[in-house]
């Protein structure tokens, strides 16, 4: 295990989209939209330590990962609060309906089923109550993943300060909002919204496999970024799983200063890989990575150091807004969301773009993934213009191990 930089950029560094975006007045309503990788978090977190020492702010994310790689770039702070967004809506009526334990069944959160709120029932109860949160500027990360009713129920408290970054290609949630719903929620016509545009993150190769999957109708693709590499994503068709441990273990083993991330379909194949990992009894050049995960039950605890090398093995709706050196994933035992193959394309497209120099899938040789219906074909190339030559790359190659 090596140190790795984790930490906002200077404001010197950003690009002059995102500088503007920073330098917004405290309060209002905006709505930036962009690619992965163009900054989006970057903007927010940076607006939230410019403006919170003078304003109460709420950062909200999407899932807990988030939210905790959100507060270790923050840094400690007492003037603002960073939650998740749905923790923080559950929290605060419980709160405005006086709940305790002896009141804890009138007071919870109504509900259509567990973990849904029923929003019309809450928006009824934040009136009878007077409830407000008039005071307080929201800052929302990943707000595509919300679905317009979260905001219709705070706006409810009187809220009238909302800053939010999304992306509404990388819905992967089966309730979310789309661009023109959050521009209603805000109030705000087209040519209000700021586009980031510029890809900091990825590489050229993993920014165009990534762009294969881009299901916008209504815009164009993300520019590629001039980041050229050598390395183009992989997949790996595995005989044994063995083979597949070796290949991530060796990748780390190579450079411990690495943050790898391991990405997989489901709550089974999490914790078996999770657990497979740490058993390696094979000599190494290196001391064992640190192997860490997140589920469910873990209530919010996230445990993950992003300031070291390591493994980070995760399901797919908890690597929204996050980042590795690294990234491999295994495409086995994913499932589209009401056989609608639109959000396994986005699924892909949220999963690839984390990585930012190096990409790998991995897939059984004796299993079919419902992946490789919409994986570049064999051969399938882009061209890339650069110093004023044109250049074919191909979008992924195939190895068997």
């Amino acid at each position: 295990m090596a140190a790795r930089i984790f930490e906002l950029p200077k404001e010197h560094e950003l690009t002059k989209d995102q500088r503007m975006a920073i330098r917004l007045p405290a309060d209002g309503q905006y709505l930036v939209v962009g690619a992965p990788g163009t900054g989006k978090s970057v903007v927010a977190l940076m607006r939230l330590r410019k403006y919170a020492a003078t304003n109460e702010t709420l950062f909200l994310s999407y899932n807990h990962v988030l939210n905790h790689a959100n507060k270790v770039l923050a840094g400690p702070d007492e003037n603002f609060h960073m939650n998740t967004a749905m923790s923080w809506l559950y929290d605060f009526q419980y709160k405005a309906a006086g709940g305790s334990q002896a009141n804890f069944e009138q007071a919870k959160m109504p509900e259509i089923e567990k973990h849904k709120p029923d929003y019309e029932a809450l928006i009824n109860r934040f009136e009878e109550l007077g409830a407000s949160c008039s005071s307080a500027n929201f800052i929302i990360d990943e707000g595509q993943d919300l679905p317009p009713e979260w905001y219709e129920a705070v706006e409810a408290l009187n809220v009238e300060n909302f800053f939010i970054v999304a992306d509404q290609n990388q819905q992967i949630t089966e309730q979310n909002s789309s661009q023109s719903d959050l521009m209603d929620a805000l109030g705000l016509e087209k040519d209000d919204v700021i586009h980031l545009k510029e890809n900091w993150r990825n590489t050229t190769p993993i920014s165009a496999f990534a762009n294969y999957f881009y299901t916008d109708k209504s815009s164009e693709k993300p520019a590629l970024p001039k980041k050229p590499s050598a390395h183009v994503p992989i997949l790996y068709e595995y005989k044994m799983r063995d083979n597949a441990k070796e290949l991530i273990l060796s990748s780390y083993d190579n450079d411990p200063s690495k943050l790898i991330g391991l990405f997989v379909a489901n709550e089974n194949k999490r914790e078996f890989w999770a657990r497979n990992l740490k058993n390696d009894n094979k000599q190494r050049r290196e001391a064992p990575p640190i192997v860490s995960t997140y589920y469910s039950d873990q209530k919010g605890l996230v445990n993950i150091d992003f300031s070291q090398g390591g493994i980070v093995v995760l399901n797919d709706k908890s690597v929204k807004g996050i980042e590795f050196d690294e990234v491999f994933i295994i495409i086995d035992g994913f499932k589209a969301i009401g056989s609608d193959i639109e959000s396994l394309m986005k699924r892909m497209y949220v999963m690839a773009s984390r990585a930012r120099d190096r990409l790998f899938l991995l897939k059984s040789e004796v299993q079919e993934s419902i992946f490789e219906e919409i994986l570049p074909p064999v051969g399938e190339t882009i061209e890339i213009e650069r110093n004023g030559h044109v250049e074919k790359h191909e979008l992924l190659k195939r190895i068997k191990i």
